[in-house]
């Protein structure tokens, strides 16, 4: 299931004050290309910007977005074949490096992940703690997904193992909202804007917020880089024009997300990736915005965390000799011009 949105293409050599031979040389090599995104929620609000305000197409990139149900969908057409590549969760990478597959995060979204997980109206009076979860539904974006790890790593704090509960997928966007309205979940894995719609309606009672660097700290022992951008090894290193050039449009958007209001994001937003009013988008928002990444780049911290994370819940992660340093670069982003 997914949504299309496609960024028209246009030259490098309409780019004023470039000579043409250097064009020529930094020229994209792929400049069409398919994008799976795990997501349209506010952690991923940079390749949304890069497409609707045309940093994409300034780059000289053609892109297609294709919007998956959650991230094992976009990890799936990727390792398919039918994305080149995917906003979704750096642990992505991770994971696969486990499974000897070799994937590269090259520009960092967001630095914490925005989630709020949460006890629907339903069953309020039943799930006090994450203890009280043994047993329950919890909904998550996809099986697999970084939102189904979040709730692993909760339950793990609590001695609640993953197959003790029952994840249930349902999406990232209006499925979820449906999800916890109508309860088919009792406690549910979201990020914004779907959290605050559900806060604001009662719908969704949170036990963990993670919309801030410190909140973020607090639950998960570090920064948390949940959205990032990522392609196979492979590609990273066939085509490096068109990866700096993907880098370059990421960061471009995160440069003008820094400064702008949220009634300017939410203007910006195409309406189909909006999920809410004007009013609501820009509330939800500011609630989160200090989780967006402002320069595309990775600490080794922030990569350490994840591990950390991963492996609290995933013995094969715990007990696996992984090169964090060969899932990400900040090659790319770092050439980027400061604004």
């Amino acid at each position: 299931m997914m949504m299309r949105y496609a960024a028209a293409a246009v030259s490098l050599a309409l780019l004023a004050g470039t000579p043409l031979a250097a064009q020529a040389q930094n020229a994209p090599e792929k400049p069409k290309l398919h994008l799976a995104a795990a997501g349209v929620g506010f952690p991923y609000l940079p390749f949304v910007i890069a497409s609707s305000r045309g940093y994409f197409k300034q780059a000289g990139l053609d892109v297609d977005i294709g919007v998956y149900s959650g991230g094992a969908k976009a990890l799936q057409a990727l390792m398919g074949g039918s994305a080149d590549f995917v906003a979704g969760a750096y642990s992505n990478t991770i994971t696969m490096a486990v499974k000897g597959q070799k994937l590269v995060s090259f520009a960092i979204q967001a630095n914490c992940p925005g989630f709020v997980f949460g006890v629907t109206k339903g069953s309020r009076d039943k799930i006090k703690s994450y203890a009280d979860l043994k047993g329950k539904r919890i909904g998550v974006s996809s099986p697999g997904s970084s939102f189904h790890m979040g709730v692993n790593y909760l339950l793990s704090r609590a001695g609640v193992k993953p197959d003790e509960v029952s994840i249930i997928g349902v999406g990232s966007s209006s499925g979820a909202v449906a999800a916890a309205r109508g309860g088919q979940v009792d406690a549910m894995m979201s990020n914004d804007p779907v959290a605050t719609i559900l806060q604001d309606s009662g719908d969704l009672f949170p036990l963990a917020a993670m919309r801030s660097p410190e909140a973020t700290q607090k639950t998960l022992g570090g920064n948390y880089p949940e959205a990032a951008v990522y392609a196979t090894k492979d590609f990273v290193d066939k085509y490096p024009n068109t990866v700096q050039a993907i880098a370059t449009a990421i960061v471009r958007a995160e440069q003008w997300l820094a400064q702008a209001t949220p009634e300017q994001v939410a203007a910006a937003v195409p309406p189909e990736y909006a999920l809410a009013d004007k009013e609501v988008f820009a509330q939800a928002y500011t609630n989160m915005r200090a989780c967006l990444s402002q320069d595309g780049v990775m600490t080794d911290e922030a990569a350490r965390t994840v591990r950390n994370v991963l492996a609290a819940f995933d013995p094969a992660i715990a007990s696996a000799r992984i090169d964090l340093d060969a899932t990400y670069t900040n090659r790319f982003v770092q050439q980027v011009p400061k604004q």
